[in-house]
């Protein structure tokens, strides 16, 4: 749960440019992906990135696919979300 989620719980506001429409959500397959950058390079709202070893999202994926189109090791799948908005931060 992030800074946003947790004001929202406690009753709250939250900034209106902290809300955005997130389109989908990205499944990363760890066991699969062998980190090459790939999927980061081609993102095109810079949804991911690796950290510490890891590949991450970073919750702002507009469910464009390219990242999961682009794996070599099928280790990115999409799930596309229905026009919930959902807090960033």
């Amino acid at each position: 749960m992030n800074y946003y989620e947790k004001k929202v719980k406690q009753g709250d506001t939250v900034p209106e440019e902290k809300v955005r429409k997130r389109k989908g959500i990205v499944h990363i397959n760890h066991e699969f992906c062998k980190r090459c950058g790939i999927c980061v390079n081609f993102c095109p709202v810079k949804n991911l990135e690796i950290q510490h070893q890891m590949l991450m999202e970073l919750e702002r994926c507009i469910a464009c696919k390219t990242c999961q189109r682009y794996c070599p090791d099928f280790a990115i799948e999409i799930e596309e979300l229905d026009a919930k908005a959902v807090i960033t931060g």
